[in-house]
């Protein structure tokens, strides 16, 4: 965790911001949405590591809020902008930018839901050969391959060959 504070502002305490291109103005589109990701993963880290919580969530506040600050401009005044670090809209609007925001706001509501489940804490899911068919094979069969197909096959790769063989003999012929 410690190694993620480099994408965290000193300036503004604990806010988010794409370090490799946001104050340079160069960020690319997917640059754009990486915040988003890395709210996301920050928030599900707490459920498989809950003594990184009080961590990740004195983040994900402080960016949270920052993000929702720069929500005022576009067509509805309520697309948000990239550079959270000064709360105000940048001018900067995209689908990245809203995905980033829209993930920093919901990753703040991961400790109202649960944590992943294995099949000792309650999940159910199981292996289906059959791909969810009524068999318990796989639904997927292959007919057994009969001499006139392997005689079919040798017919045809030799065709191909002497096509490949005669078509590089021509254009080395007619390049003189």
């Amino acid at each position: 965790m410690n190694s993620s504070s480099i994408f965290f502002s000193t300036d503004a305490k604990n806010v988010m911001m794409e370090v490799a291109c946001e104050s340079i103005g160069k960020c690319n589109t997917d640059q754009r949405s990486f915040k988003g990701y890395l709210s996301r993963w920050m928030a599900a880290s707490i459920k498989v590591a809950p003594f990184v919580e009080s961590w990740v969530m004195e983040r994900l506040r402080a960016s949270a809020q920052a993000a929702v600050s720069t929500c005022t401009a576009g067509f509805d005044g309520n697309q948000c902008g990239l550079q959270w670090t000064k709360q105000a809209n940048d001018g900067m609007l995209g689908v990245g930018e809203q995905i980033a925001a829209l993930e920093v706001v919901q990753s703040n509501l991961i400790l109202n839901v649960a944590g992943p489940v294995s099949n000792s804490t309650g999940g159910t899911s199981k292996g289906n050969p059959a791909a969810g068919g009524d068999s318990g094979s796989s639904p997927i069969t292959a007919p057994d391959i009969t001499n006139a197909d392997r005689a079919g096959a040798g017919i045809l790769t030799t065709l191909v060959l002497v096509g490949m063989i005669g078509g590089a003999w021509w254009m080395a012929s007619t390049s003189k």
